[in-house]
């Protein structure tokens, strides 16, 4: 048998028990009082919090009708979802019905819902009607984009901006339902949901309605879980392990929340969140300035990461690549850290030898010419299993002498990349195979700069971005 949904059964009833956007039912409340009626209102807003249910209010009130009067079925008060109809046919058949009196109400309300989906025929269509409408007809417009409505639109209307709740305001409410529907639930899982909404009030109780079904009591960790969110617990972790350098440990930490079902963009999310409160916190309090850059600069790493996401096809290389910036760059002692061993640990490729079939001369045969159009080729097959570590021998010169790789990095970071076991096998394997002979690799690290030079920090970032992202830098004219 199916229930009604909680955030049907606690929708509004009158402006007064609007949640959250006073600034909007004052007003409206004060125009009914003196009779100030438009013939137009835009509500506009983020999705979930209330544009639709205070339109039906406002269309009752209009009419002269009370809270308990809320009949769906009144032939006077007509919603209109702008997405199944925006065409011009529509709009045009609306414009001959608003023509007709009102059958039983004094006024006959047209909602429209998602108006910004109507075509831009329709919109010319509805414009006539706006211009001059029958004294009998009010029309109200809800839309979460604005901005796509014409301007000859919005001039004809009452603009009401709809605010996003803020997290108080969605955990009260939620508290309330909670309360009412004995629903057995901790305040930090009630912050969990409201962060998860994202603002919106039907959201939060959608998911206050899914969890309801659980008979044990609902606390953060159960709520995490059901969420695919990790718990405040672990997010204060990897900031305090990001912010003393220990790369190592909180690349770690994210791979246990990774393997217990949190998304890399959700993780990443919610760190910004978290960043964003202590930076608050911090200034609030008037911390010392090394705790302020760090969360200034790790929201700006974190940031980027989240923009990096829909161009990359491992969505972990950002999430990862961020806690190695937090690390590297931004610690307690302003002391760079090699991230190597901590980066070199996250998803290891299990590369195998690629089959090469071996036509080429014998080892007194080959020439140094040879040897040049071979390495390419055997750098070319690394390529295809490894683009980073392709990447990073490319960057390091990679060339053979005699029965040696040799390869020149700038960074021990990406040394450490290159002789990893199973990396320094892959390599070892390909070389041999299209030189017909045993090559081993050597590789080396250069002199680091004299104490006077300052290190070119932003090309040691670029690097290590490009050998973990696998690109390629291209010289450009």
């Amino acid at each position: 048998m199916s229930q009604l949904a909680l955030y049907r059964k606690y929708r509004s009833a009158d402006l007064n028990d609007v949640v959250g956007q006073k600034h909007i039912t004052q007003t409206l409340n004060a125009a009914l009082k003196q009779g100030k009626l438009s013939h137009a209102y835009l509500f506009t807003g983020p999705r979930g919090v209330g544009k639709t249910s205070v339109a039906r209010i406002l269309a009752r009130a209009i009419n002269g009708l009370d809270k308990t009067e809320d009949n769906p079925n009144f032939l006077d008060i007509i919603e209109i979802d702008a997405a199944s109809n925006r065409g011009i046919d529509e709009i045009r058949a609306l414009r001959d019905k608003v023509a007709v009196a009102p059958a039983k109400l004094e006024y006959k309300v047209y909602i429209i819902d998602e108006a910004h989906m109507l075509t831009r025929e329709a919109f010319n269509a509805l414009l006539k009607t706006l211009e001059e409408p029958p004294a009998h007809v009010v029309f109200i417009l809800a839309t979460t984009e604005a901005h796509k409505l014409p301007e000859t639109i919005i001039s004809r209307t009452q603009r009401y901006d709809f605010h996003a709740f803020t997290e108080k305001e969605i955990v009260l409410r939620l508290d309330y339902i909670a309360k009412q529907e004995k629903i057995t639930i901790t305040k930090p899982a009630l912050q969990l949901i409201a962060q998860m909404a994202n603002g919106g009030m039907r959201d939060a109780i959608s998911l206050l309605d899914q969890l309801s079904v659980l008979e044990e009591e609902i606390d953060e960790k159960l709520t995490s879980q059901f969420l695919g969110l990790a718990l405040s617990s672990e997010l204060n972790e990897i900031l305090d392990l990001s912010q003393h350098g220990k790369a190592q440990e909180a690349l770690d930490k994210i791979t246990t929340i990774s393997t217990n079902g949190v998304s890399p963009g959700e993780l990443l999310l919610q760190l910004q969140r978290m960043a964003r409160e202590r930076l608050v916190g911090e200034i609030q309090k008037s911390a010392d300035k090394k705790s302020i850059q760090f969360y200034t600069n790790a929201l700006e790493i974190l940031h980027t990461a989240m923009n990096q996401l829909s161009f990359t096809a491992n969505s972990y290389i950002p999430l990862e690549l961020a806690i190695v910036k937090m690390n590297y760059r931004f610690t307690d002692t302003n002391t760079p850290k090699n991230p190597a061993q901590s980066i070199n640990q996250i998803h290891q490729v299990q590369a195998s030898v690629p089959t090469v079939v071996n036509k080429e001369k014998s080892v007194s045969e080959t020439t140094d010419s040879d040897a040049v159009a071979l390495c390419d080729k055997a750098l070319s097959a690394i390529k295809e299993h490894n683009n980073s570590l392709y990447a990073l021998l490319r960057s390091g010169g990679a060339h053979v002498e005699g029965d040696k790789l040799l390869v020149n990095c700038r960074f021990a970071f990406h040394q450490n990349r290159i002789e990893e076991h199973h990396n320094r096998a892959l390599i070892e394997k390909v070389m041999s195979k299209i030189f017909n002979k045993t090559i081993q690799l050597s590789c080396t690290l250069e002199n680091t700069p004299e104490p006077a030079q300052k290190a070119d920090t932003s090309s040691e970032l670029v690097n290590s971005a490009m050998a973990i992202l696998g690109g390629e830098l291209v010289d450009g004219q």
